[in-house]
């Protein structure tokens, strides 16, 4: 089986990220993706965070009726930091009979040396990268190339329509009281779902 994993905050997850997923998925043949909520992340402000329950839940509605996607909370559940690697690790120990795909925007592999222990995610997971117009196809060459030359990493390219949004212009919305420019951007239940849970 060929098994996507799809990280972030999620906070709040929209269409954008759904979008990445099930690109990700038709483009390599993938047979499910995850999607992966962070629990404790080592880079954002946990204080300007939602709670791991609530991002978790927002995820599950977003994904209930998509064929082939799902939310995984190994990360929520989990005390510890939500670094990549170890969550690779554990995705490696639950599924190992099974391929890894590891997927990100361009602009993260843009600094994937610099992340935490890459190697042991290269080692386990294939990467695959969501080209949203912002890098050439020489330039990603180029850098896959450069990660080669530091360590093992195997790499597809997806091409994707870049949806010009991101979840902190959605928060920025709902404190505006902007709700139906909002909900444009989310699945109608996870819009349901802040708006009764007064989330932002």
């Amino acid at each position: 089986m060929k098994i996507g994993i799809l990280g972030g905050s999620f906070n709040p997850i929209h269409n954008g990220h759904i979008y990445m997923a099930e690109m990700a998925k038709k483009k390599c043949d993938l047979d499910v993706v995850f999607i992966v909520p962070a629990g404790h992340s080592p880079n954002k402000d946990e204080r300007k965070m939602l709670t791991g329950l609530n991002r978790s839940t927002m995820c599950k509605f977003a994904v209930e009726c998509i064929n082939g996607v799902e939310t995984s909370d190994v990360e929520v559940l989990s005390d510890s930091k939500s670094y990549t690697y170890i969550t690779i690790k554990k995705f490696h120990e639950k599924y190992n009979n099974d391929e890894l795909y590891f997927i990100m925007g361009a602009d993260s592999i843009d600094y994937f040396e610099e992340w935490k222990n890459p190697d042991i995610i290269a080692k386990y997971a294939n990467i695959i990268v969501i080209n949203r117009g912002e890098y050439t196809d020489e330039y990603i060459e180029q850098k896959v190339e450069y990660l080669n030359s530091i360590f093992p990493v195997n790499v597809l390219k997806v091409d994707c329509p870049k949806i010009d949004i991101s979840s902190t212009a959605i928060r920025e919305l709902f404190m505006n009281k902007k709700y139906d420019e909002a909900k444009k951007y989310l699945n109608d239940k996870v819009f349901e779902y802040i708006i009764d849970k007064d989330l932002y």
